[in-house]
């Protein structure tokens, strides 16, 4: 079973201000969780798309990376043993 009450705004206010501390504290907590929530689901669609359209390496510049770091671990490894 549903119940749906058409409340605007201000009657839900009044409504809540009529609670105890302890009930408003928990709407309160739930409201910063549900918020929070949504701002981290946008912050993490937002990174997904800058991470997305961020500069891509070829197949060269990919390779070229591999070499240098095998060449530089090489040389580190031969100059500090």
């Amino acid at each position: 079973m549903e119940l749906q009450i058409d409340l605007g705004i201000n009657q839900l206010l009044n409504l809540i201000r009529q609670l105890p501390p302890e009930q408003k504290v928990l709407i309160k907590r739930e409201l910063e969780k549900e918020v929070s929530e949504k701002e981290m689901t946008i912050q993490k669609n937002e990174l997904m798309k800058l991470l997305l359209s961020g500069p891509v390496m070829t197949e060269e510049e990919e390779s070229n990376f591999i070499n240098f770091n095998n060449e530089f671990d090489k040389w580190t490894k031969n100059l500090f043993v």
